[in-house]
C-alpha cells in the first residue's frame, strides 16, 4: 500500500506538505520551497473509467512503492488476485527490482529490503505479464487513483497499450457504506473486519481490499434491494430512455418504504408500487401531463407528497404510456445537473460521489 500514514504524518510537518484525504496513500508532496503540489507532466494519461456496477468477477490489485509520485518513485512489489463469483481463483505476486536502493524508511514501513528485491524481475520484465494477467476484468483497489497512476505511468513509459479496464475504488465505497469506523484507512478497516493479515504487504492488502469490497457490496444490495415490481419499473424506465436514444449511464435509483426514486443526479421518476394505489408522482399539473400522455388517468397528489399529480398505474408496464413525460423529465434533470456543475463549487466531487457504486 505504499507509504504508511505514521511516516507521512511526520513528513507532512517537516516538508510543508498539502495532504489529500488521509486514507492510505492519497497524499501529495510539495517541494521544500512551496506549498503547492507537484504537477506531473502526464496527468492526462492517468485517466481511467470507473465502473458503474458491482461485479461478482474482478481483480483486486495493490502496489508497494518507494514513494508517492509515479513519475519518480518505483514499484517494489506487485500483487493481484482474480475473483470469480467472489471466490479467489488466481494470484499474481512478485517483488520488483527498482534498480536503486530502497530507502530505509520504506523498508521500516513495508518490510521490503534490498535483499528481497535484488534478484526480483525489473518492472520492464514483469509489467507486461502483469498487464496480461489483468485481462479486461474490472479492477478494484483501495484509493484506486494511487495504484492506477502507478499502473498507467509505467504502461506509458514501457510503451504498453493502455488497458481499458473499468475501476472500482473501495475507499469511496467504504466511505459510503461503512459508518462504524473512525476513518477508512485500510489498516482501520482490516481491524474492524477482524482480519489476521499484515499491513503494507501487497498480497495481504489485496485480501483486505477484497473483504472491504464484498462487505460494501452486501450492504449496497441490502440498501437497494428491489421488489419484482420495482425491478420491472426500473427496467421499463431504462428501456424508454434507450428507445429515445438517451444516455442512461447517469441513471441511478434509491428507494424508501414508499417510493422507487429514479434519478439522473436529480430525481425524474418517483414511483409508488406498494399499497392500494400505484402511481408515478409528477411535479407537473394534470393539464400538461394529459397533453403529453393523453391516455393516462390522473388525480391530485396528497398535501404531504413532493409532487402535484399522481398518474395512476395498475402494473409497471403502464409506465410505457408515460414515455414522453419520462423522457422530458429526464432531459430536465440532465439540464439541472449541468447547471449545477456550471455554477456550484465542488460540483464535480458531489457528482462523482453520486456516481459511485
Amino acid at each position: 500500500m505504499g507509504i504508511l500514514q505514521r511516516f507521512l504524518g511526520k513528513v507532512l510537518k517537516k516538508d510543508n506538505v498539502i495532504s489529500a484525504p488521509d486514507e492510505k496513500k492519497d497524499v501529495l508532496f510539495s517541494s521544500s520551497h512551496t506549498n503547492k503540489k507537484i504537477e506531473t507532466p502526464s496527468d492526462n494519461n492517468y485517466t481511467y473509467q470507473k465502473a458503474t456496477f458491482a461485479p461478482d468477477d474482478y481483480v483486486v490489485l495493490d502496489f508497494e512503492t518507494t514513494g508517492l509520485n509515479p513519475e519518480k518513485a518505483a514499484i517494489i512489489q506487485i500483487a493481484a488476485i482474480r475473483f470469480q463469483n467472489h471466490h479467489p481463483i488466481e494470484e499474481f505476486v512478485s517483488f520488483v527490482n527498482p534498480k536503486r536502493p530502497i530507502p530505509p524508511k520504506i523498508t521500516d514501513i513495508t518490510g521490503i529490503t534490498d535483499e528481497n528485491a535484488k534478484n526480483a524481475p525489473t518492472i520492464e520484465e514483469i509489467f507486461p505479464d502483469f498487464i496480461q494477467f489483468l485481462k479486461d476484468d474490472v479492477l478494484i483497489a483501495h484509493n484506486a487513483p494511487f495504484d492506477m497512476k502507478f499502473l498507467l505511468s509505467n504502461v506509458q513509459r514501457l510503451g504498453i497499450e493502455k488497458p481499458q479496464n473499468l475501476v472500482i475504488d473501495t475507499l469511496s465505497l467504504a466511505r459510503k457504506y461503512i459508518s462504524e469506523t473512525p476513518n477508512h484507512q485500510l489498516e482501520t478497516l482490516k481491524q474492524w473486519l477482524q482480519l489476521d493479515l499484515s499491513s503494507h504487504h501487497a498480497l495481504d492488502d489485496c485480501w483486505t481490499c477484497a473483504a472491504v469490497y464484498q462487505t460494501c457490496q452486501k450492504r449496497r444490495e441490502e440498501k437497494f434491494r428491489l421488489s419484482d415490481d420495482e425491478k420491472r419499473a426500473y427496467d421499463i424506465v431504462i428501456r424508454i430512455l434507450n428507445d429515445h436514444n438517451r444516455d442512461t449511464s447517469l441513471v441511478r435509483y434509491s428507494r424508501t418504504s414508499t417510493y422507487l426514486d429514479i434519478q439522473a443526479f436529480y430525481s425524474f421518476a418517483r414511483i409508488k408500487l406498494t399499497g392500494k394505489k400505484k402511481y408515478l408522482l409528477s411535479k407537473r399539473l394534470e393539464k400538461e401531463i394529459i397533453g403529453l400522455c393523453p391516455n393516462v388517468v390522473c388525480e391530485p397528489a396528497s398535501k404531504n407528497e413532493s409532487g402535484q399529480t399522481r398518474i395512476l398505474i395498475q402494473t409497471p408496464d403502464d409506465l410505457l404510456l408515460m414515455s414522453p413525460l419520462i423522457v422530458k423529465d429526464f432531459d430536465k434533470a440532465l439540464k439541472s445537473m449541468e447547471d449545477y456543475r456550471k455554477y456550484v463549487g465542488k460540483a464535480e466531487k458531489v457528482i462523482e460521489d453520486y456516481l459511485s457504486l
